[in-house]
């Protein structure tokens, strides 16, 4: 099982033909003069030479996917599977595990993208924002969220129906492009700027973003976000995650097998239990 978090391709290319190669194929010489006896003998097949047939490996041997796409201003956890690999990787896409996100947001100030990159629409001052209602509007936030599952469903929140479905597991969405927050609190306040931790699937970058923006509104400020950070994906978190220049052979083979002990520890990562809510 050739999964793992975060690779390089061209950096696998060149350490695994820098190592020691194989042995030249040999091929069958027969010399000598067709009247007499003649001598039979192997010898090299410089047709098997790297420096005639090109390096062992190439960009066509390695085939890569990733479990769940992230943007592209965002970092952290990134599984990847390489050639067999990419099927484990197509098995946790679907399964749908949850992500827990860090994002970072600043107030005082809105863009028209909802990231720092964006141009500036609008300011406000911030002083009236405390911890405490940073906190107040979240709970807000996540129980509006949650509601709004159950009623997508036609179901009550105080319904028995409803608590036969929550008791089957994490609730999932039918309708694998609908965003679902199911935590989300302040884990960092020092104004301007602040931390939210997110615990959701189906999101993309570009919803996080929203979401520090909507809560600038609700704080009758602005805000904006600044960095978004994957922390954990399913049981994979920041431990398995290799960072740049941990991108070399010795590295990755060391956590494809600490990825595969994962999993098989952890059989429900591929095949989960819970309740779906039909769209």
């Amino acid at each position: 099982m050739d999964l793992f978090v975060c690779t390089n391709r061209p950096a696998l290319l060149c350490d695994l033909n820098a190592l020691p190669d194989r042995p030249l194929e040999k091929r069958v010489e027969i010399t000598g003069a067709t009247n007499e006896r003649m001598e039979v003998k192997l010898v090299p097949n410089y047709a098997d030479n790297p420096l005639v047939c090109g390096p062992r490996y190439l960009h066509e041997d390695f085939r890569c996917s990733w479990a769940t796409h992230l943007g592209l201003f965002s970092s952290g956890v990134l599984l990847l599977g390489i050639n067999d690999g990419t099927k484990l990787t197509y098995k946790i896409n679907t399964a749908r595990p949850t992500r827990a996100f860090k994002v970072h947001g600043q107030l005082g100030k809105a863009t028209d993208t909802y990231f720092w990159n964006g141009k500036t629409v609008e300011r406000a001052t911030y002083g009236h924002v405390t911890r405490e209602k940073i906190d107040r509007v979240v709970a807000h936030m996540q129980a509006a969220h949650q509601k709004t599952m159950f009623e997508l469903s036609g179901l009550h929140m105080d319904s028995q129906t409803a608590y036969e479905m929550a008791s089957q597991g994490p609730i999932r969405p039918a309708n694998n492009k609908l965003p679902v927050i199911y935590g989300i609190k302040c884990v960092y306040y020092e104004p301007p700027k602040f931390t939210l931790e997110i615990q959701s699937v189906n999101e993309y970058d570009k919803y996080l973003w929203t979401l520090v923006h909507d809560l600038g509104v609700q704080l009758k400020t602005a805000a904006h976000c600044v960095g978004v950070q994957c922390i954990r994906q399913g049981k994979f978190d920041l431990s398995y995650a290799l960072l740049r220049k941990h991108w070399q052979l010795e590295h990755i083979v060391e956590n494809i097998h600490k990825c595969q002990q994962l999993l098989e520890d952890n059989e429900q990562l591929l095949t989960p239990t819970y309740a779906k809510l039909t769209a």
